[in-house]
């Protein structure tokens, strides 16, 4: 991640990324399979009260069996003695995982925000509302089937998770912060006890380097007033870990640069936006993911995450009533 300060680190990367580390108190980071299944970096984080312990962003499908499992004993813990799988928001990579521990711990609860419960249980409600939602800039249907293995079959949500809510795990509590914008009902957790912010994907800064070097996944929000708003409302919070799901854990001064540089990348990609803009023709989605692109270094730049944000900035100026939405017939076509 080319602006974050990498020398504060709380658990930076130095030997096997596979190993299980101890960040704080009865936390611990937990190596996935999600470099070998989509090239980036994933990590699960265990908060533990005595036995009994919670799972925060547990994979996809396959990450149980291929990693937590091992991960989990590792860390000195009965896999059966799990209490809850939260999920910091629906994508497949934070809660596709929550349905694959149902044999080995089957009284475990299920958690997930409010807003995103629907596409924790329906991959096909995601898929319409998310992953086919960009006609005319990018098709992603060659991939239904393999986003889908990601996620299916789906769990039910039985803790539906809304904005300062208190999640018990035994004797620990969590506090629910909703930081919207990465998707509608994205939350991260706080640990008062420890001081350990769980952000999941609210805080993406200039983007998150892919596990062979040779791209960058683009930060990505659908709302660019809720992800500002998340953002702000995290850098309020008196964390001194500052736990993402693709970054290792941060102390807080590596953390707040972080934070800072998430809003850096959310002011640079407005003023891309309004520079297009400013000249004469029509800005299409397509021109405007491909700036981002090149901003984070994405090869090939237009991509879900790019494509996202850059509709994000356009219906932002369109709300200012900078332009108008319209469509565009296809070159050649009627």
């Amino acid at each position: 991640m080319r602006h974050l300060p990498r020398a504060a680190t709380v658990a930076e990367a130095a030997g096997d990324k596979r190993e299980v580390r101890e960040v704080a108190a009865g936390i611990y980071q937990l190596p996935t399979d999600y470099p070998e299944v989509c090239n980036a970096p994933l990590w699960t984080y265990l908060v533990a009260s005595d036995e009994h312990f919670a799972l925060i962003d547990p994979g996809v499908r396959s990450t149980y069996r291929a990693r937590l499992d091992a991960a989990v004993r590792d860390a000195g813990f009965d896999p059966a003695a799990l209490d809850v799988l939260i999920a910091t928001h629906g994508h497949p990579d934070h809660s596709g995982g929550q349905s694959s521990w149902g044999d080995v711990a089957p009284g475990a609860r299920i958690a997930a925000p409010l807003e995103d419960a629907p596409w924790v249980e329906s991959f096909g409600h995601q898929w319409t509302r998310f992953w086919d939602d960009y006609p005319g800039t990018m098709d992603l249907r060659g991939d239904r089937d393999f986003l889908a293995s990601l996620c299916t079959p789906e769990p039910r949500v039985d803790v539906l998770l809304r904005d300062r809510d208190a999640l018990a795990i035994g004797d620990r509590t969590l506090e629910v912060v909703e930081t919207r914008g990465h998707t509608w009902g994205h939350c991260a957790y706080f640990d008062s006890e420890t001081r350990t912010l769980f952000t999941g994907d609210a805080v993406q800064g200039h983007g998150v380097p892919s596990c062979d070097g040779k791209s960058v996944f683009a930060p990505l929000y659908l709302d660019v007033g809720e992800a500002r708003a998340g953002l702000e409302r995290l850098m309020e919070m008196p964390f001194e870990v500052l736990c993402p799901a693709h970054v290792p854990p941060l102390d807080r001064v590596s953390g707040m640069a972080f934070l800072e540089d998430s809003i850096v990348f959310i002011d640079a990609a407005d003023a891309i936006a309004r520079e297009l803009v400013d000249r004469t023709g029509p800005v299409t989605t397509r021109e405007l993911a491909v700036r981002l692109g090149e901003l984070c270094g994405t090869h090939p730049p237009v991509a879900p995450q790019t494509v996202s944000t850059a509709r994000a900035h356009l219906y932002e100026l369109a709300r200012e009533g900078l332009i108008e939405a319209a469509w565009l017939p296809v070159e050649g076509r009627l």
